[in-house]
């Protein structure tokens, strides 16, 4: 029958805390990318808002222009000139 070698106190301690610290490394580096989708989605999200409104501004600035020709409005007041 064989004889089972063992590793020292010390070297199975180093390795189990190794073992640990890789394990926390990953499962932070998990946390981040899981964080990272999560922001990515709502960074698309909200550029696809801003690309309606500026598209909603456009057309609405188009409709103006048609309306009264070109000219200079006063957000504060309404009044253009």
């Amino acid at each position: 029958m064989s004889e089972f070698k063992k590793l020292t106190e010390e070297e199975l301690a180093d390795l189990k805390k190794i073992t640990k610290e890789a394990l926390e490394l990953a499962s932070a580096l998990g946390e981040l990318e899981f964080q990272k989708t999560v922001l990515e989605n709502q960074s698309n999200f909200y550029k696809s808002k801003v690309v309606s409104l500026k598209t909603t501004e456009t057309q609405l600035l188009e409709t103006l222009q048609n309306k009264y020709g070109k000219i200079s409005i006063n957000l504060e007041t309404g009044e253009f000139s």
